[in-house]
């Protein structure tokens, strides 16, 4: 069997249609059932049940699976393996951020771009979720995001920095010149949050609930630089890290002052993969970078 036939598999099992998975490795219908029939062939075993024009994986397909992904795997990871014998001299750095840890990683990022100028970089931004599922996919090296849940085996987790979570105002309103609130107090600002689904929203649901807060909750976004814009305006308050804000001069961080609320960014590795030099750079540049200035105490 072929890497190639085994990509064409495991694109066929995660569309379940081969027309769309033809359109995404661009080759024809004809020439992915061809292939994956081969493969089927040599294997003995249908991997697909074909059930009119909709396809669904067998219990073979299921369990083949696993090894396909192993082996085209172990087939990136050797490929990645003789690119570093070269040195920093070439090949492609792909981080995955979230919005709100950009700032963190810029100076990072400016140091590894003017010391390794042939490293071509490739930043990517998404959810924690999605972040997790690229890095499955070997989309990208490593994933720097907020972090509150539990440790997946499969995954190799750094810690990064802490950040307090704080009410976010408007730099020019009345607001400003507080020094500090109570998370009950929250329930009486217009707030604009995160949608569902995003960590930051996700942590909030969590505390809102276990110190029954009833937030008001004006507006929802999925994109944090239009929270961030909308608060700037005075429109609306909200609840974010103060690391995701930091530098941003048009804002003013009120600590929450009753109750301990700090966010954990963390860098994110696949475990079982090769880990390039370049990343590897990268990490330590974000660990030894100088936090101070994302401490509450610094506001």
């Amino acid at each position: 069997m072929e890497l190639r036939q085994l990509k064409y598999f495991l694109k066929a099992k995660e569309m379940l249609n081969f027309t769309e998975a033809s359109k995404h490795l661009y080759i024809t219908q004809s020439t992915l059932s061809q292939q994956i029939k081969q493969l089927e062939e040599e294997l003995g075993q249908p991997l697909f049940d074909r059930i009119g024009k909709r396809i669904a994986l067998t219990e073979a397909g299921e369990l083949f699976a696993f090894y396909a992904e192993r082996s085209i795997r172990a087939a990136e990871d050797g490929k990645l393996l003789l690119e570093d014998l070269g040195g920093l001299k070439t090949g492609v750095l792909k981080i995955g951020l979230t919005w709100g840890l950009k700032t963190l990683a810029l100076s990072s990022l400016k140091i590894f771009t003017e010391t390794y100028p042939e490293v071509k970089i490739e930043v990517s931004f998404g959810t924690t979720n999605e972040l997790m599922e690229d890095l499955l996919k070997q989309k990208i090296d490593c994933a720097l995001t907020y972090f509150d849940g539990a440790h997946e085996e499969n995954f190799i987790y750094q810690s990064v920095l802490t950040s307090d979570m704080a009410l976010m105002v408007s730099s020019d309103s009345e607001l400003a010149n507080l020094k500090g609130i109570k998370l009950k107090e929250l329930e009486q600002y217009r707030l604009a949050l995160p949608v569902k689904g995003f960590s930051t929203r996700d942590f909030l649901d969590r505390a809102f609930e276990k110190y029954h807060i009833v937030p008001n909750i004006a507006i929802e976004t999925n994109q944090t630089s239009m929270i961030i814009d909308l608060v700037e305006l005075g429109a609306y308050q909200t609840v974010l890290a103060h690391a995701t804000v930091y530098n941003e001069d048009n804002l003013k961080a009120i600590p929450i002052i009753d109750i301990d609320m700090k966010r954990e960014a963390v860098v994110i590795q696949l475990k079982d993969s090769y880990h390039k030099i370049a990343v590897r750079v990268f990490i330590d540049l974000l660990l030894n970078e100088n936090k101070d200035e994302f401490d509450q105490n610094k506001w």
